[in-house]
């Protein structure tokens, strides 16, 4: 007879990934799991809930640097279309146009069709500013690269929909819990606050997925842990896609990508090798530029692709981690970081949309998951930012492996 020793496994944070790795390991024997969530409910106030919602490619994340987002992004974008289809969660498959409107940003372009090709994506290819015009009319491009598994997800149903397969399967889910300290003896006891009280949770093993506020929480259990978070607002606004100078066919459209400096914010203007110069310095921060994403609306209680076009996000830093509205830009500022590339766009026809704070590592690109140094048993998930809505099924596997050890 074998018997299945039950272990207790604490996720800290009600988030996507956090949702994603309690229904993975809510398929495994011998586990009783608990989420834990800071806000009121799950998909509450986080990255989860203030997301653009774009299924990403993986075209963006070189393997020599940022391996985890490479592997993860074109791994979770597979996973993630099949489970929506699986369980009706709200997805089209809209592909996405990175467009270039110079020889320079042609450059730039090429960097990623060839990191595309590097991380395994067999269907990215160039087309002709023309082409790219006959998918979206009103764009302007001297050339294009055109990515087909690129699309959008309607966020809080897909967590939602883990959260409910998870609790099929046994989970616990405990919203309005705040972690305050952890401790360490036989087993892990975290000290949370609700409503004014402090409960205890034990756990024989713990993951650490909160977002912005990993990092805390990682030096809760470890005071010599070396990662800090520098977290980003991303703004985003709006327009309706209702006018025929404004009409798109519900695609993603970005402009090639581009570096800004760090000391003062503005767009590097230069050669690529050039950039990768600076890159190197750590004198210029990557971006993918503000950009144009479909979103859903209900019809007929269907959820269908809609007027709302959304333009973001663009990148405010040095904030705190719950600044959402402080000196948000104005509808000028989204003007003219698209009005290159979708020169129809007027100011009247924009509004302020949504802000959320992104869970950007100081000093590095790539995402953090590993065990904690000192306590084998906590596994950390840190700088969990773009690509982690994607990512979040693979990465959920990957948690599981880990816990094999």
């Amino acid at each position: 007879m074998v018997i299945i020793m039950t272990k207790i496994v604490t996720i800290i944070g009600g988030g996507a990934v956090g949702c994603a790795i309690a229904y993975e390991l809510s398929q495994k024997q011998g586990l009783e799991i608990y989420v834990l969530e800071k806000n009121n409910k799950i998909n509450g106030d986080n990255q989860t809930s203030r997301n653009s919602g774009v299924i990403h490619a993986g075209i963006y994340y070189p393997k020599s640097t940022e391996p985890l987002k490479a592997k993860f992004c074109v791994e979770g974008n597979r996973l993630l279309y099949d489970f929506c289809k699986e369980h009706n969660v709200p997805h089209k498959r809209t592909g996405k146009l990175v467009v270039a409107t110079n020889p320079l940003e042609e450059e730039y372009l090429d960097d990623v069709l060839n990191t595309a090709i590097n991380n395994g994506i067999t269907d990215a290819k160039k087309i002709t500013g023309e082409e790219a015009r006959r998918m979206e009319k009103n764009i302007k491009s001297t050339t294009a690269a055109y990515f087909p598994s690129t699309g959008i997800i309607e966020p809080t149903v897909y967590v939602l929909t883990l959260k409910r397969l998870a609790e099929n399967n046994g989970v616990y889910f405990a919203p309005g819990n705040k972690v305050l300290d952890i401790k360490k003896k036989n087993k892990f006891k975290i000290i949370a606050e609700c409503n004014n009280n402090s409960d205890i949770f034990e756990a024989d093993i713990v993951i650490n997925s909160a977002g912005v506020y990993s990092d805390e929480i990682a030096k809760l259990i470890n005071s010599d842990s070396p990662y800090v978070m520098d977290p980003v607002r991303g703004e985003a606004a709006q327009f309706y896609r209702k006018k025929s100078d404004l009409f798109m066919n519900g695609m993603n459209v970005y402009p090639a990508p581009y570096g800004f400096f760090k000391d003062t914010g503005k767009k590097a203007e230069v050669s690529f090798s050039e950039y990768n110069k600076l890159l190197d310095e750590k004198k210029v921060t990557r971006t993918v530029g503000v950009h144009l994403t479909p979103t859903f609306d209900i019809v007929n209680d269907e959820y269908v692709i809609g007027n709302t076009i959304t333009i973001g996000p663009t990148s405010t830093i040095n904030i705190g981690k719950e600044d959402y509205g402080t000196g948000l830009h104005p509808v000028e500022h989204y003007l003219n970081k698209v009005t290159g590339f979708f020169p129809n766009l007027k100011l009247e026809d924009i509004q302020l949309y949504q802000s959320g704070i992104r869970a950007k590592l100081k000093d590095q690109n790539d995402f953090v998951i590993e065990k904690d140094r000192k306590n084998p048993n906590f596994i950390n998930l840190i700088g969990i930012d773009s690509p982690g809505l994607t990512s979040s099924l693979a990465i959920a596997k990957y948690v599981s492996d880990i816990m094999k050890d």
